[in-house]
C-alpha cells in the first residue's frame, strides 16, 4: 500500500467517531505515512543532485578505517535494538581519493541495509582489501541473501525487497544512491550472494597513492 493510500485511509476512518485506542493508532499512523513520504522526497532530492554531478567538487584522501569507525559508531544504536553486532575488519593505511561526506553516506545506507536484513544476533562486517590499483569496500550479512529474481534489480530506482522481520519495504532508492555515489568516484558498486551465506555488497573505489 502507498503512504497516500494509507493516509487516506485513516484520515477516512477518523472522521467518524472511534475510540480513543483507536484514534491514536490511526494519527500515529498518519504521522508515520508522512514521514515515509518525506523520505522519498529527500532522496530524490539527493539523488537528482547526485546525477547532475559530473565530478567531485574537493577530492581528498579517506582513510577506510577511520570511514568505517564513524559509520559503525553512528549505527550501532540501531544495532543493538536489532541484536546485531557491527564489526569493522577495514585495516589501517588503505585509502581511497574521495569526497569523505559522500562515501560515508554510500557506507551507512550499505549497513543500515544489512542490519535490516539480519538475523537477531548475527554479525555485520566492514572490510576492505587492496585489488589491483583499486580498493574494495564491503558489507557482509548473515541474512537470507538475494532471491535470484532480484539479483539483476537491486539497483534499480523504487526496487526494495520485503525486510525479514518487518514486512516492510524502503524507499527502492538507497542502493541507487550508492552506485551514483561510486560512479562519480570512478568506481563501482555491486551486490551478490556471499557463497557461505547472506548476501555483500561492495564499493571499488580508486585507491589513494602518495603520488597522487
Amino acid at each position: 500500500k502507498s503512504p497516500l493510500s494509507a493516509i487516506r485511509g485513516a484520515a477516512e476512518l477518523l472522521r467518524e467517531p472511534v475510540p480513543d485506542e483507536a484514534r491514536r493508532r490511526f494519527t500515529a499512523n498518519i504521522a508515520e505515512q508522512v514521514q515515509r513520504i518525506q523520505d522519498l522526497v529527500d532522496r530524490l532530492l539527493q539523488l537528482a543532485s547526485l546525477e547532475k554531478r559530473r565530478t567531485l567538487d574537493d577530492p581528498q584522501p579517506v582513510c577506510l578505517r577511520d570511514l568505517a569507525d564513524g559509520v559503525v559508531a553512528s549505527l550501532d544504536p540501531v544495532a543493538q535494538v536489532k541484536g546485531v553486532t557491527l564489526q569493522n575488519r577495514a585495516p589501517e593505511g588503505l585509502a581511497v581519493w574521495g569526497d569523505p561526506f559522500l562515501l560515508r553516506q554510500a557506507l551507512a545506507n550499505l549497513v543500515q541495509n544489512a542490519i535490516e536484513f539480519s538475523p537477531r544476533g548475527a554479525p555485520v562486517e566492514v572490510a576492505a582489501i587492496p585489488v589491483g590499483r583499486d580498493v574494495e569496500l564491503s558489507v557482509r550479512d548473515q541474512g537470507p541473501g538475494i532471491p535470484d529474481f532480484a539479483l539483476d534489480r537491486v539497483f534499480e530506482k523504487f526496487y526494495s525487497l520485503r525486510r525479514p522481520d518487518t514486512g516492510k519495504k524502503s524507499t527502492g532508492l538507497g542502493l541507487s544512491f550508492v552506485r551514483e555515489i561510486a560512479q562519480l568516484h570512478r568506481g563501482a558498486a555491486a551486490l551478490a550472494n556471499h557463497p557461505e551465506g547472506g548476501a555483500v555488497a561492495t564499493l571499488h573505489l580508486p585507491a589513494f597513492t602518495a603520488s597522487r
